[in-house]
């Protein structure tokens, strides 16, 4: 039996194989040097004894939004070929699911993103739970008086109540705040499989994961604060934001009264206060606000969209302007931390690819 062509198509599929993961060597590098850095600081702190260090806190929850990520395009691209009354559409279906695995490269470099994706996530999540540790809140006051002199006086979310005054607006504001993690996994998604772009992925995805360390975790250690929502908690005597926190409250009750939902931001802010009493870790908890990160990544994304289709990026920049709108109308954000995330995340944008276009042309 000639073996031959069979070894000629794995010698093919392992040359694949080598320059995909070639191609993505730079990413694989900057997560393991970010990511043993940060493990021997968890030996090194002590803070492992309250809070865990565990690489892998993302991995299951990734791996179900792939799952359902699938789902939904399963039922897209079925629903499209019936559309458009394609010839034996099953048969096309799995086809196309086929091409995913063709070559395996294909396959293997979407896992091993995913699990860099994982090991990014979970180091900031550790390092924004032991942020109070590191550097205790003691910023929230200063950010909240320089918001007021750089707004004329005012606090910004005064402004922004007094524009969206009504429970339809905080509403509508709240929506948009929830589903920017959607945007965010779409866009993510989109990047980690387009090849297209070599440049702009690699911008892209290496300034997602910059974004995430540097943003989230170094600079809000530097910068370190709690936020309007919490102020009060951690000082009685800040109750600057309790009228906000009324508000939004009030709101939240007479959405219920008319059959709309609540307002998510207060669930979700309480349940994060209970996680930094107990000083838990885990999936999405850790108290930060400066810089904002929904902001940051929603930037970001406008960023890489307009490089793509500027009508499309020129939504992604609107949404961007929702958000931070949405982050002091919920009472998530002092005003600058919006402002300085978008500053620290064009800068990091333009540097990321200055030195990928710099490293390009070196090799």
């Amino acid at each position: 039996m000639d073996t031959t062509p069979r070894r000629q198509t794995w010698k093919v599929q392992w040359v694949s194989i080598k320059l995909a993961f070639s191609e993505d060597k730079i990413l694989y590098g900057y997560v393991l040097f970010t990511c043993t850095s940060l493990y021997l600081l968890s030996k090194l702190t002590g803070f492992e004894v309250n809070i865990q260090y565990d690489v892998f806190t993302y991995l299951r929850s990734l791996a179900s939004m792939c799952y359902v990520s699938f789902l939904v395009w399963s039922v897209y691209y079925y629903c499209y070929l019936l559309f458009h009354r394609t010839p034996h559409p099953l048969v096309r279906y799995i086809k196309k699911i086929i091409s995913f695995f063709q070559p395996i490269s294909k396959s293997i470099s979407f896992i091993l993103l995913i699990l860099i994706l994982n090991f990014t996530l979970s180091s900031y999540t550790y390092l924004k739970t032991i942020i109070p540790d590191l550097h205790p809140f003691e910023y929230d006051l200063v950010f909240y008086q320089f918001d007021k002199w750089l707004h004329f006086g005012v606090s910004p979310w005064e402004l922004s109540h007094a524009v969206f005054s009504n429970k339809y607006a905080t509403f509508v504001l709240n929506f948009f705040y929830h589903t920017w993690f959607l945007l965010m996994w779409g866009s993510l998604l989109f990047f980690v499989i387009d090849r297209k772009s070599k440049l702009l992925r690699d911008q892209y995805l290496l300034s997602f994961l910059s974004s995430w360390l540097l943003i989230g975790g170094l600079s809000a250690t530097l910068l370190s604060s709690a936020g309007p929502c919490y102020i009060h908690l951690l000082n009685p005597e800040h109750n600057y934001f309790l009228p906000l926190i009324d508000i939004l409250r009030t709101q939240s009750r007479q959405l219920l009264e008319i059959g709309f939902p609540p307002v998510w931001a207060i669930d979700v802010q309480d349940a994060l206060w209970l996680k930094y009493l107990s000083r838990e870790g885990g999936i999405g908890v850790g108290i930060s606000a400066m810089p904002s990160m929904h902001v940051s990544i929603a930037v970001l994304m406008a960023l890489g969209s307009y490089r793509k289709n500027k009508i499309l990026g020129y939504l992604m920049w609107g949404n961007a302007l929702i958000i931070q709108i949405g982050s002091v109308h919920l009472a998530w954000h002092y005003a600058i931390d919006g402002y300085v995330s978008a500053i620290l995340t064009i800068v990091m944008w333009k540097a990321v690819g200055l030195a990928l276009t710099k490293l390009n042309r070196d090799n």
